[in-house]
Formats: structure tokens, sequence, C-alpha cells
């Protein structure tokens, strides 16, 4: 609901996080329930708008999936508090991917990131959109202002890569296994790639890295 959109506006203004990015919405913007819902709060978040996911998050260096419901993946599931804290840790520019109302994200939208964030709840599963947004928004606010870093990410004189250029790494690395024959049959590729996302999302990838290992694709494509 386009409502929902202004709530999250609503509670990213009180907390102090001030870049929206809409996915494709629904209702278009700008959309006139959405600034009735925010009210005041309207000029102190920027919207972005964009048609897919891969391009709302391409300049980001790390993103979390925020979901409840149970997935057949390998990813490091945390707390609001200890999502928050880990954003602050690395000092990263960090993005927080939340799904529709109806339906949340599809497995495929939480194996582009890099680690999950599920909200404690004892007698539901899940909570409203712009519910959720307020209570990790909270979190954010607090590590930031409390400056609670429970560990440091150093990264020398590189620095944590883009989702674009680990997006250009996967593409990269999945063409050249298929040119290698190494995946089965057409259905499985796709879990076995979503695997292979899983892995590298969550190890926090320097540009250097990236690098490094797209020298090793490539080193390892010319064996015979």
């Amino acid at each position: 609901m386009a409502e929902n959109t202004g709530m999250a506006m609503r509670a990213m203004a009180n907390t102090g996080l001030k870049n929206l990015r809409l996915v494709s919405p629904l209702h278009g913007w700008p959309n006139a329930k959405a600034a009735l819902a925010s009210a005041e709060k309207n000029d102190l978040v920027n919207v972005q708008v964009f048609e897919n996911l891969t391009d709302a998050v391409a300049d980001l260096q790390l993103t979390c999936a925020t979901t409840a419901r149970p997935r057949n993946m390998i990813h490091e599931v945390l707390t609001p508090e200890a999502a928050a804290e880990k954003i602050m840790s690395l000092g990263s520019s960090a993005g927080i991917v939340f799904g529709n109302e109806k339906n949340g994200l599809t497995n495929e939208e939480i194996s582009n990131c890099n680690f999950i964030v599920e909200i404690p709840s004892v007698n539901f599963s899940s909570y409203n959109l712009a519910q959720a947004v307020l209570i990790i928004c909270y979190a954010v606010m607090m590590s930031k202002n409390g400056n609670s870093r429970s560990r440091q990410f150093k990264t020398g004189k590189t620095s944590i890569a883009t989702q674009k250029q680990l997006e250009y790494f996967l593409n990269h690395l999945e063409t050249k296994l298929a040119d290698r024959n190494y995946f089965p049959p057409d259905k499985k590729r796709r879990l076995m790639m979503q695997t292979l996302r899983n892995m590298f999302k969550r190890t926090s990838m320097t540009t250097q890295e990236v690098q490094s290992m797209l020298g090793v694709i490539e080193g390892l494509s010319k064996l015979t």
C-alpha cells in the first residue's frame, strides 16, 4: 500500500535515515497517499525510484534482506541490533532490503544480499511493513548514536566491493562454469548459483579480492 511507503518515510525521518529507494512501486511515485501518511516528514527523506533491485543496490557495499520465513539456503541471520552493529562496524554504504507487504522477498532477491535480518516475535512470524522498517531503523539509529561496535573490519588500501562489482564477478563466474559444463541440467543450475551467491555475498569481499578472484577464474579457464 502507498500508505506503508509514507509510514516508512516517517520512521526513517524520525530515526535520521535519509535515503529511500523504491523498486517499481505498484502505485507509482510520487503518491498522494504516501505523502499524507508521512505528513511533514516528506522533505527529510530523499526518494529514488528504480526498475529492479539489482539497479537499486548496485552502488552499495553491503545489503541485508529482511524476512521472517525459513529459507532453504545458507545465510547468516542476525537480529536488528546485530545487523545494525555490523553495518556500523564495516563503515560501508549499506542498504536494508524490504519486500512488499503481501509476499515479502523472493529467494533470488535474498541471495543477492549479504545477510538476513530477522525481527524476533512471539505470536506472529512477521510484522507490518512499516513496523518492521521502524524497528530496524531504530536499531541502526541506536547503534550509530552509541557508536556500538563489536568488531572492526580492516580493508587496508582497498574497500568493500559494491553490489555491482559483486554481480559482475558472479555473472562472470557463472559464464565460465557454464562454458566448462559444470552445471547439471538447467533445473539445478539456478539453485547451484544461488548457493554460490550466498557463499560469496556473506564474506564482505573487498574490491581487491573481487579482482583477485576474477584473475583466478581467468587462470583456471585457460587450463585444459
